[in-house]
């Protein structure tokens, strides 16, 4: 017999957070990304498109502005 599942691990990237000695985390465990993923947004964490930056829930999610061409 195989078990094999998905262990994801959700640090909080707003700015509260980052200054702050005691940041927020939560674990999520499934058989794959889509399944930890979606049980860590019904627990009402935000996860970027491109998956590298996630918002602990109630927090300010901060958004990357593109700098202008010159």
């Amino acid at each position: 017999m195989i078990v094999a599942n998905y262990t994801a691990h959700f640090y909080c990237d707003c700015e509260a957070c980052e200054e702050a000695s005691n940041l927020e985390q939560a674990e999520y465990i499934g058989e794959s990304w889509a399944q930890v993923a979606k049980r860590a947004r019904k627990g009402g964490w935000r996860i970027s498109a491109d998956r590298t930056r996630s918002f602990a829930p109630g927090h300010k999610v901060k958004r990357n502005s593109p700098s202008k061409a010159r």
